[in-house]
This record gives structure tokens, C-alpha cells and sequence, in this order.
């Protein structure tokens, strides 16, 4: 079982140290964004960024998660590459039609959602950034239904520094604002699909099967209401704080959302990242349930550690990194990171569902978190503005992980270590309260403290006997063994699928 964990957590590490390195580059970015934006500014590109990942994945039409699973079906290579070929052909069509209906129409987005017709040319802007972005998600699922994390990263980090070197220079030298934010969002997109798509054409050729193209639409579609109500979730609180609240109130909320979001870049999304690929892989061997539970024990103990970092330290952070205007957002941080544990617990808890082929029931899970959300922002942000968001974001999230363990269990019942779990929950919790007493007038002094008051944490864990024998043990060996492993000779591959 180890052996497999080993491995989950290899990839994950990998993806991990390409989402480190982007928010390390992020946060040393935001003193500067933070002189050249305005809190008004910030709630503007936040709409952007919503109207963006809301029309990507109705275009995307779940193919990237069928890809996955059918993937999986062939050990063949050519069946595999005629699986991917049939998935980049229809996706690119379908989306080269989507996008040039929605350039067709973008005046009207601008009046829907600003009341003037102003930003037209900036809906233009992200229609052809959705294009590109999600054509170019076919050769990266590539990379992780071919365990190839190191070259994913590699890929993903030159997007990333290629997006910030434009962003500063359309920021700060050109002065030009969101709009430079999009138009370097656009441009990164660009260079990198004129890099991976021509490698990929060539590796794969141009392959259509209508029997698969229907087996993955199958797997994928029913996908789309649940990821689309996943991300109503997460982005619909902007909609409401814009139209019932301030733009200052929504910059707020935006910024501190951004310091809370960091569990999801550093642990829940490179998890996800290696999850899939894996889950289906192990999906045949005897030991499978166990090490779903223990991925569940294991995930818990590092978004929780993670998260409790995040919540103990946003003030100080801010003092720091921020102007005052925004200072005000740390009150909403600890609530949203808690919200992005709920959300990696889901995808874990969801195993049974995408084992047994029953992605129906993902839209009816994620609906009633969806409508919850929806109703609790209504209720709650006319009187209490972004903190109502961030109560309704909290609640809503932990539908999501509720629901999903209850149905999943029906077709894939796993049993869960749920009394380690919560050994993890008090420990945190210990450890938060205790830092609300601590108080300095010198946010760095005060931040030190804290960090020092994390150790806590594992010494709490111990108290509790959490870790087990075999764990300290396993944990010594790979150690001890680290040395060796780095110089592991690695298998020869191509750019995208390996050479035998």
C-alpha cells in the first residue's frame, strides 16, 4: 500500500512544486498589482475571471474528464492515441464554433453584467483566451494520464512566467490595467498551444472514432451541470457582492479570496491533478479500498496543516504585503480555506462515483450545494456583506463531501478512517484558538509567533496517537532511502506518450 501512496504523492509533490513557484511569483507580484489596481479594479477583473471559467466549462463539455476514463480502458498505445485524436478533433471544433458565436455576441455580455458597452472589447479578449486554454488542456491531460508531472510543470511554469512577465510590463509599463491582465492572459495561451499542439498532432495523428467520441460524452456530459454549479459555487457570491454590495466590498472579498484559494493551489489542486489518473490505475488491485481510505486520512493531514497556516497568519500577511485599503480583507481567509479542504475531501470521497460509471448523481451532489450557496448569499450579503459570502461559501462546501460520501458508498462502499480524521480536526482547532490570543503590535513579531505555534500541530497529532507504528517506520525508510531514490535512472519517453 505504501508503494502506491509513494507514488499518488510523487505526482502530487511535482504538481505541487509548480503551484508553489506560481504563488511564490504571485504574492512577490501583489505589492505592485496592489498600487497599480484599485479594490474597485480588482471586483472588474474578478466578473472577467467568472464570465471566463463559467463559459470554459460549458464549451469544454466535460471531454477532458471522458478522456481520463477511456483512456484507461486500452493498455493498446494506438487505441490511446486514437482516443486522444478523436477528443482534440471534436473539441476543437466545437470550440472554435462556441467562441466565434460568443465574440459574435460579446457587446450584449457587456451590457448584461456592466450596463454599458465599454468592456465589449474586453469580452473579445477572453472568448479567444477561452479557445485556446481549452484546446490546449488536451496535450496537458496528455502529460497526466501519462504520469509525465515533471513535463506538465515544466509546461505549466512557462505559461505562468511568460503570463507575469506581460502582466507586468501591460501593468506597469503600459499602464493599461485589467485589460493588460487579459490581453497577457490571451497572449500566454497562445504561445503556449503554438508549442504543445504541433508535438501532439504529430505523436497521435488525426484519428475519429464516433463509438468513443460517445463513450467519453457519456462520462463527461453529465459532468458539466455539477462542474458548472461547482464553480456557481465558488465565483456566484462576485455576481451577488457586485450587484448587492459595493465594488469595494467585492475587491475585498476578491483579494482575500485570493489568500484563501492558496489551499487549493498548493494542496487540493495538484492533488486532483495526480487523483484521477491514479484512482482509475489502482482501480484493479486487491489493496484498492484500503489506499482510498488512507488517501482520505492522508489528504485530510496535509489541507488541514495547510489551511491552519493559512488562517492563523492573513492579518500579518497583509500588513505586510498590502496597501490599507485592503487590509480589511483578511477577515474572510480563514472561512475560504476551510472551504477548499471540504473541496479536496469531495473529489476523495466521490471514488465509488467515478469507479461505478455513476457521474449522474455528481450534478445532483454539487446542484444542492450550488442552490444552497445561491440562497444563503441572497440572505446574507445585503446586511453582511462579504462575510455573508464567506459563511455561504463555508456551508456550501460542506454539502459537497456530505453528499458525495453518502451516495458513493451505495456503489463502492470504502471505509474511511473517520476517528484519525477527526483526531486531525481538534488538533487544528486547538491550534487556531490558541493563536487568536496572540497579539503583538509588530505584525512580523506576531507572525513569528504564530508560525512557531504550528508545531503544536504534530505534537498534538502524536499526543493523540495518531500516527501509527508501521507510519513512523515507513517514514524513516523513506528517508533514509531518499538518496538512492533520487538517483533512480528514469525511462527514456517521448514528448507525449512513452517509448517502449
Amino acid at each position: 500500500m505504501f508503494r502506491q501512496l509513494l507514488r499518488l504523492s510523487k505526482h502530487s509533490f511535482i504538481y505541487g512544486l509548480g503551484a508553489v513557484a506560481s504563488q511564490i511569483i504571485g504574492f512577490l507580484l501583489l505589492p505592485l498589482y496592489t498600487r497599480y489596481l484599485t479594490p474597485a479594479d480588482y471586483g472588474i477583473l474578478e466578473i472577467f475571471s467568472v464570465t471566463t471559467t463559467i463559459l470554459a466549462i460549458i464549451v469544454g463539455m466535460g471531454l477532458i474528464s471522458g478522456l481520463y476514463r477511456s483512456f484507461f480502458d486500452y493498455e493498446e498505445q494506438g487505441r490511446r492515441a486514437e482516443v486522444v485524436s478523436t477528443a482534440l478533433l471534436f473539441l476543437g471544433a466545437a470550440c472554435l464554433c462556441s467562441c466565434l458565436l460568443l465574440i459574435a455576441l460579446a457587446s450584449n455580455f457587456s451590457l448584461l453584467l456592466f450596463n454599458s458597452t465599454q468592456y465589449t472589447f474586453y469580452f473579445r479578449v477572453i472568448f479567444l483566451t477561452i479557445f485556446f486554454n481549452t484546446t490546449v488542456a488536451i496535450p496537458m491531460a496528455v502529460f497526466r494520464v501519462q504520469q509525465q508531472s515533471k513535463r506538465y510543470v515544466m509546461f505549466f511554469l512557462l505559461r505562468v512566467l511568460a503570463g507575469i512577465g506581460l502582466n507586468i510590463y501591460f501593468i506597469i509599463v503600459l499602464k493599461k490595467g485589467v485589460l493588460g491582465i487579459l490581453g497577457a492572459s490571451l497572449i500566454s495561451a497562445f504561445l503556449l498551444w503554438c508549442i504543445l499542439m504541433p508535438g501532439l498532432i504529430k505523436s497521435i495523428g488525426f484519428r475519429f472514432s464516433k463509438s468513443e467520441l460517445k463513450k467519453m460524452l457519456a462520462f463527461g456530459l453529465p459532468l458539466v451541470p455539477g462542474n458548472l454549479a461547482a464553480w456557481i459555487m465558488t465565483v456566484g457570491d462576485r455576481f451577488f457582492l457586485q450587484f448587492l454590495s459595493t465594488p469595494h466590498e467585492l475587491g475585498l472579498y476578491s483579494l482575500g479570496y485570493k489568500f484563501g484559494i492558496v489551499v487549493q493551489a498548493l494542496v487540493v489542486g495538484p492533488f486532483t491533478l495526480a487523483w484521477s489518473p491514479f484512482l482509475f490505475s489502482m482501480a484493479k488491485e486487491k489493496n484498492a479500498k484500503e489506499v482510498y481510505s488512507s488517501v482520505l486520512t492522508y489528504f485530510s493531514l496535509v489541507a488541514v496543516f495547510v489551511a491552519l497556516g493559512i488562517s492563523v497568519l492573513p492579518k500579518e500577511v497583509l500588513l505586510i504585503m498590502a496597501t490599507p485599503p485592503f487590509y480589511g480583507a483578511y477577515k474572510v481567509i480563514p472561512l475560504i480555506a476551510l472551504s477548499y479542504v471540504f473541496s479536496g475531501c469531495y473529489w476523495v470521497l466521490g471514488a465509488g462515483l467515478n469507479l461505478a460509471r455513476k457521474t449522474k448523481y455528481v450534478p445532483l451532489i454539487v446542484g444542492v450545494g450550488a442552490v444552497v450557496n445561491l440562497g444563503l448569499n441572497y440572505l446574507l450579503i445585503p446586511s453582511y456583506g462579504m462575510m455573508g459570502a464567506a459563511v455561504a461559501t463555508v456551508i456550501s462546501y460542506l454539502l459537497l463531501p456530505i453528499g458525495s460520501y453518502f451516495v458513493s458508498r451505495r456503489y463502492y462502499p470504502i471505509k474511511y478512517e473517520w476517528g484519525r480524521v477527526a483526531k486531525i480536526v481538534v488538533a487544528a482547532g486547538l491550534v487556531y484558538v490558541g493563536c487568536l490570543f496572540i497579539r503583538n503590535d509588530s505584525a512580523i513579531i506576531a507572525g513569528l509567533l504564530k508560525l512557531l505555534s504550528l508545531l503544536a500541530f504534530p505534537l498534538l497529532l502524536f499526543a493523540f496517537r495518531f500516527f501509527k507504528p508501521e507510519e513512523i517506520q515507513k517514514t524513516k525508510e523513506v528517508f533514509r532511502a531518499a538518496p538512492g531514490y533520487v538517483r533512480l535512472r528514469l525511462a527514456k519517453k517521448g514528448l507525449f506518450w512513452r517509448k517502449k
